[in-house]
């Protein structure tokens, strides 16, 4: 894995190379197939997703473009990974490994299943975690 910081420089803050090297992009971020597709959302009066048609037409797509079977879109990624989590259909209680340097949306799904977060560290080379190193 390439890293484009070299840890023997300083922080920018400390004269070292600024971290953001190239322009941020400037322009209109959305154009007239946005603006007519969300035309269409708000024309036909259905914002929820459930009974309205673009959520399972993206879901549709989504698995065409990658051959599979299902896809299912997801309101956030705390919601993705809650439904990876049930996935496993893991028992109660069961540990599941985590970063120790997290946000809830990656605990909120192992609660919400009954299952146990246990912390491990980062290892700096690889960026993983390290199971070796788990905090109950």
């Amino acid at each position: 894995m390439s890293m484009d910081h070299n840890n023997s420089e300083p922080l920018a803050i400390h004269g070292g190379p600024k971290a953001k090297r190239t322009p941020f992009p400037t322009g209109k971020r959305h154009g007239d197939q946005e603006k007519r597709l969300l035309d269409e959302v708000i024309d036909s009066d259905m914002l929820f997703y459930f009974l309205g048609t673009k959520v399972f037409e993206l879901q549709r797509r989504f698995a065409r473009m990658y051959g599979v079977k299902h896809a299912i879109a997801c309101s956030s990624g705390t919601a993705a990974v809650h439904i990876a989590i049930a996935s496993l259909a893991l028992p109660a209680g069961s540990e599941v490994i985590v970063p120790a340097i997290t946000d809830m949306g990656s605990l909120t799904g192992i609660l919400y299943q009954g299952l146990v977060p246990v912390f491990a560290d980062v290892e700096p080379d690889t960026l993983n975690i390290c199971p070796a190193s788990r905090r109950s």
